[in-house]
C-alpha cells in the first residue's frame, strides 16, 4: 500500500479539497481500492465523503488509542477512516503517539492486503498528530498558496519534514508541492512569489498549477469530485492534469527504489 499524506503547517491552502478529489480520482480505477484516512479533528474529509457522517462505523480517534479500526466504506473501492472532534483528544506528550496511526495502517493492511492505496488528510499544525501522519507516509504532498505567508509556512514545513525523515520514517519522500488557489489574472506579487518558489524547490513543485476557482472549492460540500460535479470545467482540467503527474513521479519512484 502506497500511502501518501497531505499535509502543511498552514490552513487554507486547500488540503481537503485535494485529498477529496485525490481520493475518488484514484478510486475510479476499478482494479484498485483507496483508504482515506482524516486525520484532522475538524473532519472536513468524512464530512466530504459522508452526506451522513453520524454513519461512520471508522474513527482515526480509535488508532490512537490502539483499537483495531474496521474502515467504513464509501462505495466498494474507496474505503474510509473518518475524524471528527473526539481527534482533539490526541495531545502531545507521549512519544508513542506518533507511531499509533502508521502501526493502525499496518494492521489493517496486514488484515486484508485489499489497499493499494491510502491518502491522509492532515491537521494543519506540528502537533503529534500531524507528526503520526507523516510517520505513516511514504510520501507528503504538500498545497500551498502564492502568498508571503504560506511561503514562510512551508519553508518551515519542509524542515519538519526533513528531520521526521531522518529521525522517524526514513522512507518519506517529499511526493511534491501544489501550487493551489492561485489567481488566474496573474498579479505580480503572485508571479514573484511563483518565481521564488520554483527557484528554491525546482522539480519539487509540479508544473500543473490550481487556480482558484468557486466550483472546485465548492465540489466537496456536494460530495462530488471536480470532474463529476462540473465535468468539462477547467478546474476538472487542471486536477486532472496534476493527477496525471502525481501518478508519474510515484511511477518514476518506483522504478528507482
Amino acid at each position: 500500500m502506497i500511502t501518501i499524506a497531505v499535509a502543511n503547517l498552514k490552513g487554507g491552502v486547500g488540503k481537503t479539497t485535494i485529498s477529496f478529489n485525490l481520493t475518488w480520482a484514484l478510486s475510479r480505477d476499478r482494479r484498485k481500492k483507496i483508504l482515506a484516512v482524516d486525520n484532522d479533528p475538524q473532519g472536513h474529509l468524512t464530512e466530504a465523503l459522508l452526506e451522513d457522517p453520524s454513519i461512520l462505523t471508522a474513527n482515526t480517534f480509535d488508532a490512537y488509542r490502539g483499537k483495531l479500526v474496521f474502515p467504513h466504506a464509501v462505495n466498494k473501492n474507496l474505503h474510509l477512516i473518518g475524524a471528527d472532534e473526539m481527534l482533539s483528544q490526541v495531545t502531545d506528550g507521549d512519544i508513542d503517539t506518533i507511531f499509533r496511526l502508521r502501526d493502525s495502517l499496518e494492521s489493517i493492511q496486514k488484515e486484508n492486503s485489499e489497499y493499494d492505496c491510502a491518502i491522509i488528510d492532515c491537521l494543519p499544525s506540528s502537533s503529534f498528530v500531524q507528526m503520526a501522519g507523516l510517520a505513516a507516509a511514504d510520501y507528503v504532498l504538500v498545497p500551498v498558496k502564492a502568498s508571503s505567508f504560506d511561503f514562510k509556512g512551508m519553508v518551515g514545513f519542509i524542515s519538519n519534514v526533513e528531520k521526521i525523515r531522518k529521525r522517524l520514517n526514513p522512507k518519506l519522500k517529499i511526493l511534491g508541492i501544489v501550487l493551489n488557489q492561485c489567481d488566474g489574472r496573474k498579479p505580480i506579487y503572485e508571479k514573484e512569489l511563483e518565481s521564488a518558489l520554483r527557484e528554491r524547490y525546482r522539480d519539487l513543485i509540479f508544473k500543473t498549477k490550481l487556480n482558484k476557482r468557486v466550483d472546485f472549492a465548492s465540489s466537496p460540500a456536494f460530495h462530488q469530485p471536480i470532474f463529476k460535479y462540473a465535468q468539462n470545467s477547467a478546474s476538472a482540467k487542471e486536477f486532472l492534469a496534476l493527477l496525471k503527474e502525481i501518478l508519474h513521479r510515484i511511477k518514476e519512484e518506483g522504478k528507482n527504489a
